[in-house]
This record gives C-alpha cells, structure tokens and sequence, in this order.
C-alpha cells in the first residue's frame, strides 16, 4: 500500500479525455463534468470542472469559518465532496479525545452515499478497521485498491469492491494519530493520475476540516473558560454570603441562569421526609402541590455516577406522559402555578416536570433537580457537566460555612447585618440598576440602613465605654519580709558543733540556738597559755633575784626588775580574755523572743565548717511588724505616685500561691531603683506596712513572694486602654513638642 507524493501538484480532467496542458491526467468526476465519446471538445469541459470544483473548495473554506455544528459541518463536507469527487459514498471516522484512546478505537461520525462502512459485515469489518488503523499510524494520504473476500483480521485490506481513498484529518500536529479518517470509495475505473488527483482534492478537504475542528475546539474551551470564570464567580458570592436562606435562594438562581433551565429546585434529604428548600426565581413554595410531591419523589430515584458527580433521569415514557398531559400537575402551567402564582405568565411555556436530579455524592443532604424543556439551550457536554459539578461542590461548601456562623450566638443577627441579602442578584458581571426589581432595591437600602443605623450605634457605644470610670488597679509583684529579724552569724571560723533549734521552733530569750567551736581559737588560747606559765615563772625568779641581792652592789651593773614580763603576762591576759569572749560569741542564744527562722537547718549546717560572718539562722521577733517590698514599674510609677499624694492608694497583698488577697497594706515610703527579677526591666521598690502578718500554718513566712493590687482611684476606660501608648509617645517624642 503506496501513498501519493505530497509535492505532486493538484491535476484534474474529465474521465476518458486528455487536456493539452496536463498530458497523461485524468479524473472520475460524473455528471455533467464527464465526458463522452464524441466529436465534442474537450477543454470546455475541463474549464467547467474546474469551476464547479473551485466553486466546491470556496464553500467549504467558507463553512469552516462559519459557526456551525459538528455534525452540520460534517454532513455539508461529505456532501460536497462526494459531489466533486464522484465517488460512491464518503465516511468520515473520529477517535475519541478523552482518555487513551488507540488506532483501533476509530467510529463512523458521519456516513453519506450508497456504499459505506455498513456494507462491512462479519470479519470484512475487522479488516477495514485494521487499514484504518495502519492508514493512522502512517498519516499520510493513501488510495487502498480493492481486494474483496479479503478475511485476515490482522492484515489491513480494503475489502469492499471499490478503491478507496483515506487522508487523515489532523487537529493537533504533535499527536501521534490523527484525531479522524476521510474515507471516499472511487470509481473502479479511474486511472492513477485521476486517483493522485483525487487523493490531492481529498487532503485539502481534509485540512479544512482539521482546521474546522481546531476552531471548534478553541470555541469549545473559550466557552469552557468564559463558564468556569462565572461559576467561579458565583462560588465566589456564595461564600460571601452569610446567611443559610439566601445561600439556598442564590444557588438555585445561579443553577438556572447558568444551566439555562427554566427551572431548578434544591431539596435537602438527610431528614425523614425530603424538603424543597428553595426554587428558582420563586418567592414561595406550596409544599403540597402536586409539583412539589413530583420532585420530592424524583430525589428517591437511585443515583449513579456519571462525568464525577451522581446523577439519574427523571423523564417519564412517552406513554405514561400522554396519559398525564390532561393532568394538573403534569402541565406546564399547572407547575408554575404551584411554584408562583405571580410568574406563571413567563414559565407556562417553559415549565416540565423534573428532568434530572444530580448529586455531590450518594450520601450528599443536598439534590438538585433540574426542570428541561424543549426551547431550552443546550450546552456543550464539558460545559454542562463541569458547570454543574463546580456548583455542587462550591454551593455545599458556602452553605456549611453560613451553617457554622448561623450556629454560633448572634450568628444570624451578624448575617443579616453585614452582608448584602442580594449578594448574588445575577451571574452577569454588571447590572444596571433599572434592570433590579423594586423588591430587591428595597432589601439592598434597608441592609445599607440598618448597616449605617449599626456603626453609628457601636460607635456611640464605644464611646460611651470610653468616658466611663473603671478602677484603676496597678498590679505588680514583691516580697514579704518582717521588720525585726535577728540574724545570727558565726563570730569567727568555726565549726558546728550541735544545733538546739528547729525551723519554726518557738524560742524564748537567753535560751540556747546552736554551739560553734573554733580550732584556731583552742590552738591560739592553748599556746597564750603555755607563753603566760612561762613568763609566771620568769616572773618569779626575778622577784627572788632581787630580794638576794646585796644592796652595796656597784650601781654600774644593771638591774633586771621584771617589768617587761609582767607587761607580756598583762598582754596575754588581755588576749585570753577576748578568746573567752570569741568562744561566749560561739554559743549562740536568743535575744528575744520569736520564732526561728531557719529551713532545713540539720542538713545544711550540722558539723559544717562556717566562715567568719556566714549567717547561721535567724530568729523572727514575737512582736515584730511585717512590711511589703513591692516593685512598681516606671510606666505606673506616676500613677501610683499621683494617687498617694491624693491619699487614694490602698493595697491588697496576697501571697503567691494563694487566690485571695486577703492581706491589707499601706504605703509607708518609695525605695531605691531595683531591677525587676523576670525580665530585667528597671522598677522602684515601694514598701507597704502590712496590718496583720502572713500565716501558714504555724511556720514563719520571712522574704515570701507576694502578689500586690495597688488601688489608685478610679479612671476613664478610654484611658485605661491606651495609656501605654501615650506613655510610649511621650517618651519617645515628648522632647519635640
């Protein structure tokens, strides 16, 4: 199987005649292009096959740029080129585009003519379509002979008795076969030249059905686009919308319009019995009519799934519709009557009972009812069915979200107040406000009144608050600690020896706490000792020196009276005595009364070696005030400040782990700068005298963290909220202004 060259130029001539400028051509054309044996010349004949066939060419070239249906289109290009080619019959094949489809998957589109596929029977159709699916794989041009009885399936043959002449028809020119076959059975008795002729004529027909193709195709996706973008859009308004009724009402509306339906209608089924809950372009809904039981019972049939979505057919049999045309609910009029006493002048023509009935999923609350009639305009199948699914998806998603806000206290109330109750008044981008019925103009200025009613009383509110007084408490945070506190400290190096106290141990005064004992004293009283026995006796044998001496002794010699010995000895009686008093200092006892102050005293001091100063306990004194440490931050220093000097300041203490502030306190003077001890930042010490001191239990509570209310009068609201900020500013800028 041989294809024509493509460079070979396009030659046409009557059947048995030879034209002058084409030598050896010829062509099958019948009818009044054929010629006859006869004296008659050849040439006006040829002109006029050429005319009649440019002629043909003009208006296909013209129809691919008209807009016109696929099978209209179709059904004109075979019949202008059985016409002009003179064949027997023309099938045009097409694959389909979704999924993957093969070379075998080829379908007769449109057949036209005495001889077709349907002369194909048994395994002659297997074989024609495996030379449909070589004649794909090859894309090119070919003319098959006939070869009739021909029965192996998986050689490609043309088994009908006539040549036939296939060209693919090309849509994308990166796909690896052709979206679709032109197949023309010729004339048995054409020559080759004639077939060339004929192949040539049948590729350009097959190009401008290509091209008719691509443009019905970038028809079919801008409409696809132009529709995604305007349910997109009313998914959009949908999800601005609050309100669960006006959801309803708008989704329905915008089913309609889009889908081009007369009517639509939304039913929700998770409850015991279906309910319509809203209706195209209709205001009320008569539950027990006879229309509204017709769709109720359409949302019971069985769904399956069909293009993504579940769907089922609600059309009845033309005979069991017959019977019903008397009916009231059947008719049209009926119908709309049901739905809208006021509309039913523009619906009668329209109306039917339910068509459809579609679904997200099987187990979605939500099915949509479609009604169709015979003027309705019919969409492209992608356009249909993705139009429909987007609105499915996108009206339950916006539904549930309204559902959520609804359920929440004072949801609806915020429903009807900040959204438009027309926020989806059509699909259409624009609308002039004359085309808006009165109703809904009237709802959009109530909404937009009562908006403006609702700041203007928020407002008012708010600085209403603002002026009123509120205390102003400044909270902070301190330390609880007794004003006499005995605090015991080690005299000098030493080591303790026993410990007489326990924590909270109640103590009288003169009563003994704890001993110390000290190494270097011992070793220091030790050793002045031994030195003073020595010079005791140096001492002694001096006086009995000089009571033997002989007075008429020469006054040259020097006389040894002992007074630097005694002065020694006196030294070292001084220094024994501040020894005993170093070891008296060793054993500690209370100078008052009180309790001791002293956590976990055994283990952290007994038999511990202590340096001179280090603090061995302390006692609480029984009548000992109790005071508050409290840190103030600088940003409410004045304010704390300015209500002392107005005698307004009281103060709550309360310690850290306690709820309650059940400690009173007042303000006795500021201290020193501190910083704080949780981040850092610089604070003022106030001490507050408290009138009663902390208890826990019967356990003394000596430096215990404190929570502190300070009460500085009463403020504005207003400037309790942004006093930071205008500390901040002053701060910041105070110096420029």
């Amino acid at each position: 199987m041989a294809s024509t060259a493509s460079s070979e130029p396009f030659v046409f001539a009557p059947s048995g005649s030879v034209s002058t400028d084409s030598p050896g051509t010829s062509s099958s054309v019948r009818g009044s292009a054929q010629t006859r044996p006869g004296p008659t010349t050849p040439h006006p004949l040829v002109d006029q096959a050429r005319q009649e066939i440019t002629q043909i060419v003009r208006e296909v070239a013209a129809a691919t740029h008209q807009p016109r249906k696929r099978s209209d289109y179709f059904r004109f290009l075979a019949d202008r080129v059985l016409r002009a080619m003179a064949g027997h019959g023309v099938v045009i094949w097409t694959r389909p585009l979704k999924g993957e489809s093969t070379a075998n998957d080829y379908t007769a589109e449109h057949r036209l003519g005495r001889v077709t596929d349907l002369a194909l029977v048994d395994a002659a159709e297997k074989v024609h379509q495996c030379l449909l699916a070589e004649v794909a794989i090859g894309g090119a041009p070919v003319v098959v002979p006939p070869t009739p009885g021909a029965d192996q399936v998986d050689v490609p043959a043309n088994p009908l008795p006539y040549p036939a002449a296939i060209v693919p028809i090309k849509i994308d020119p990166s796909s690896a076969i052709p979206e679709g076959l032109m197949e023309v059975f010729l004339d048995e008795g054409g020559t080759a030249a004639s077939q060339r002729g004929s192949l040539r004529f049948l590729a350009q027909m097959s190009d401008l059905a290509g091209e008719f193709l691509r443009l019905l195709r970038l028809k079919k996706l801008g409409q696809l686009l132009e529709a995604t973008d305007r349910v997109d859009m009313v998914v959009q308004r949908l999800h601005r919308m609050t309100s669960t009724g006006m959801i309803q009402a708008a989704w329905v509306d915008a089913a309609a319009e889009l889908l081009r339906l007369p009517r639509v209608a939304l039913c929700r089924v998770d409850r015991s019995a279906p309910q319509i809950v809203a209706v195209s372009h209709v205001q009320r809904i008569d539950q027990y009519s006879d229309a509204a039981k017709a769709i109720r019972a359409a949302t019971a049939i069985d769904l399956e799934p069909h293009h993504g979505i579940w769907f089922a057919s609600c059309e009845r049999s033309s005979n069991e519709g017959n019977s019903k045309a008397d009916g009231e609910a059947a008719g049209p009029s009926a119908l709309a009557a049901h739905f809208n006493r006021e509309q039913t002048a523009s619906v009668n023509a329209s109306s039917k009972e339910p068509s459809w009935v579609v679904a997200a999923h099987p187990d979605s609350q939500w099915r949509i009812v479609g009604f169709r009639s015979e003027e309705t305009e019919h969409l492209a199948e992608d356009i249909y069915w993705g139009t429909l699914n987007r609105l499915l998806t996108g009206g339950a998603s916006a539904w549930t979200a309204a559902r959520r806000l609804e359920s929440l206290p004072g949801g609806r109330w915020f429903s009807k107040l900040f959204v438009e109750p027309d926020a989806v008044n059509s699909v259409t981008p624009a609308q002039s406000p004359d085309s808006i019925p009165s109703g809904r103009r009237t709802r959009v200025v109530h909404s937009q009144l009562r908006r403006s009613a609702t700041w203007m009383a928020a407002a008012l509110t708010l600085a209403i608050l603002a002026c009123l007084p509120m205390p102003s408490l400044v909270p902070v945070t301190g330390v609880i600690r007794p004003v006499e506190l005995d605090t015991y400290h080690a005299a000098s190096d030493a080591v303790v020896e026993s410990l007489h106290v326990e924590h909270g141990q109640w103590v009288q005064r003169g009563e003994l706490l704890a001993t110390l004992t000290s190494a270097d004293l011992q070793e220091q009283e030790t050793s002045l000792l031994g030195r003073q026995a020595v010079l005791l006796r140096q001492q002694e044998q001096v006086n009995q020196t000089l009571m033997s001496r002989p007075s008429v002794q020469s006054s040259a010699e020097p006389v040894f009276d002992g007074r630097e010995v005694e002065e020694e000895i006196a030294s070292i009686d001084r220094q024994l005595e501040i020894i005993r008093e170093s070891k008296e200092q060793l054993v500690l006892v209370a100078h008052r009364d009180g309790r001791v102050d002293a956590w976990r005293i055994q283990e952290r001091l007994a038999n511990r070696p202590l340096r001179r100063g280090d603090a061995v306990l302390s006692v609480i004194a029984e009548d000992s005030p109790w005071v508050v440490d409290a840190r103030v931050p600088q940003t409410r220093l004045q304010t704390v400040d300015n209500a002392w000097q107005s005698k307004k300041l009281t103060a709550e203490v309360g310690t850290a782990w306690s709820s309650e502030m059940n400690l009173a306190a007042t303000a006795q003077r500021f201290g020193p700068i501190v910083p704080d001890p949780t981040d850092g930042t610089p604070s003022v010490v106030m001490r507050l005298g408290l009138e009663q001191p902390p208890s826990l239990g019967d356990q003394p509570l000596a430096e215990m963290p404190a929570r502190v209310t300070l009460h500085c009068g009463r403020t504005p609201v207003g400037w309790f909220l942004v006093q930071d900020v205008v500390h901040w500013c002053q701060v910041q800028w105070g110096g420029y202004f």
